[in-house]
C-alpha cells in the first residue's frame, strides 16, 4: 500500500475554471474543453469512520468502520469523488481492485466517455467486485456534472424536484422498538417506514420465528395508524411456507410492499409466492449481474418492482438503465440505500430523473431508542436534509451536489492506494 500525502485544501478547493480557448471542440458555456481534458490520476484514500448507527458489518473493536474515498483527477483540475464502503469485500480490497484493474482503463481517457468506460469496466468484471465499477461510474458522473455546471439529475433529464423519504429500520429485539421508531419518524413528518424484522438473518444466526415478525408489523401499524406507508424487508430469510404466512398477514395490515422474503435467486419461489398474495413483491436487490440479470425476472413475472442502487448495480449508468428497463414494463424501480452518504447523494440524483420511483430510502441502523441521522450524511459538509413534510429535495449544486468534509476525512486517515 503506497502512502502519499493528501491535502485537504487542494481536494476541497471549489472549482473555478476559466473559459477554454477557442477551438472546434471547446465549449465556453460549460468551461470544459473536451479536446484537452483527460483523466490524470485515480486514488483511493482510506479513512476510519466513527459514525454511529452503521451497518453492522466491518466495524473493528474500537467501533470504527473503514471508508474509502475515491478521487479521480483530471489534467484541468476537475475532480470526481465517491465513497467506498460495505457491504462488499471492504474499502481496502475494492479500492485495490480499482487501482489494479480499473485505473489503467481510466488514465488518459476523456472522463465524459462514461458509456465507453462503463462497458470497458464491465469487461473486467471477473476481476473486480461490482462496487468497484459502481463507485468509479459515480465519480465520473460527478466530473460530468461539474464540467457542465449542473447537478447530475439535470444531465439525466430531471423529472421532479422532491421525493418523499421513508425510514428503514435497524434491528430491534422487541416489537415495541419498531413501533416507537415508526411513531417517532411519523411525528417528524415522514411518510413511510420499513421494517427489517427480528428474524432477519443479517443480524446473525438466530431462531426467531416468523411470528415475531408478524407481531412487529402489527405493532407498527397500530402505533402509526392507517395513513403512514409501511413496508417489510425480510432480507431473504424465509422458507416458502413462512413467506406465505407473513405475506398474508402484512397484506391484511395494509403494507405497501413485501421485499425480499425468499432467497435472492429463487425465481420459481417468487412466482409461486405471487400466486398466493396480492401485496406487491419487491425483489432483485442483489441479483448478480446487475442489468443483465433482470430480464428472467420480468419474463417469469416473478416480481412487481425492480430494485437497484448505484453501488452493486453499475453506478449511475447501471441504475438508470435498470430504471428504463422497468419503465418499459410499466413497473416501478425502487432505489435502495447507497450504503454511504455520497452514494446516497448519487441515488438521489438518479431518483430525480426517474418517473417510476416513489421513495428515497434512509437506512441508518439506529439502535433501539436512538433516532439520529448521522450515517445519512457522514463525511459531507452539509446534510442530506428531509423537510418537515417528509421530502428530500433535488440538489442544485454541480455534480453530486454535495461537498466532502475533507477535514473530517483527513482526521482519521489510515492510508492511501494509488
Amino acid at each position: 500500500m503506497a502512502s502519499r500525502s493528501f491535502e485537504a485544501g487542494n481536494a476541497a478547493t471549489p472549482f473555478s475554471l476559466a473559459p477554454p480557448p477557442p477551438g472546434p471542440r471547446g465549449t465556453a458555456a460549460s468551461g470544459y474543453n473536451r479536446a484537452v481534458v483527460k483523466i490524470s490520476d485515480v486514488r483511493v484514500l482510506l479513512h476510519a469512520s466513527n459514525v454511529r448507527g452503521r451497518l453492522p458489518l466491518g466495524a473493528g473493536a474500537d467501533g470504527r468502520a473503514p471508508l474509502g474515498v475515491l478521487v479521480i483527477e483530471t489534467d484541468e483540475g476537475l475532480q470526481g469523488v465517491d465513497f467506498v464502503s460495505g457491504p462488499n469485500p471492504g474499502p481496502a480490497i475494492v479500492g485495490q481492485q480499482i487501482i489494479t484493474f480499473l485505473k489503467p482503463l481510466l488514465v488518459g481517457r476523456d472522463p465524459l466517455d462514461i458509456g465507453a468506460l462503463w462497458q470497458a469496466m464491465h469487461r473486467r468484471q471477473r476481476y473486480v467486485d461490482p462496487a468497484a465499477i459502481g463507485v468509479v461510474d459515480v465519480a465520473l458522473w460527478d466530473i460530468a456534472g461539474k464540467a457542465a455546471g449542473l447537478p447530475i439529475h439535470r444531465l439525466l433529464g430531471s423529472y421532479r424536484q422532491k421525493v418523499p423519504a421513508y425510514f428503514s429500520s435497524g434491528h430491534h429485539a422487541q416489537a415495541a422498538g419498531y413501533a416507537d421508531e415508526a411513531r417517532y419518524w411519523r411525528d417528524q413528518g415522514w411518510r413511510g417506514y420499513k421494517l427489517h424484522p427480528p428474524s432477519l438473518q443479517l443480524w446473525g444466526d438466530n431462531d426467531v420465528p416468523a411470528e415475531a415478525d408478524i407481531e412487529a408489523c402489527a405493532a407498527v401499524r397500530e402505533a402509526v395508524g392507517p395513513d403512514m406507508t409501511l413496508m417489510l424487508d425480510s432480507g431473504w430469510s424465509y422458507s416458502y411456507p413462512a413467506a406465505v404466512k407473513v405475506g398474508l398477514a402484512i397484506q391484511e395490515l395494509g403494507y405497501y410492499w413485501y421485499e425480499d422474503p425468499l432467497a435472492a435467486d429463487d425465481i420459481h419461489g417468487y412466482v409461486r409466492l405471487k400466486q398466493q398474495l396480492h401485496i406487491p413483491i419487491l425483489a432483485t436487490e442483489i441479483t448478480p449481474g446487475g442489468l443483465h440479470a433482470l430480464p428472467p425476472w420480468l419474463i417469469a413475472s416473478a416480481t412487481d418492482f425492480l430494485r437497484g442502487d448505484v453501488v452493486i448495480k453499475g453506478g449511475i449508468t447501471g441504475l438508470i438503465k435498470i430504471a428504463h428497463l422497468a419503465e418499459a414494463f410499466r413497473m416501478n424501480c425502487e432505489v435502495h440505500d447507497g450504503y454511504n452518504s455520497l452514494n446516497n447523494a448519487a441515488c438521489l440524483q438518479v431518483i430525480m430523473a426517474m418517473p417510476n420511483c416513489e421513495w428515497f430510502e434512509v437506512l441508518t441502523f439506529n439502535p433501539t431508542g436512538e433516532f439520529g441521522l448521522e450515517r445519512l450524511s457522514y463525511g459531507l459538509t452539509e446534510p442530506l436534509a428531509i423537510d418537515a413534510e417528509g421530502y428530500v429535495h433535488a440538489p442544485t449544486r454541480p455534480g453530486l451536489g454535495v461537498g466532502v468534509d475533507w477535514e473530517l476525512i483527513n482526521s482519521a486517515r489510515i492510508g492511501e492506494l494509488a
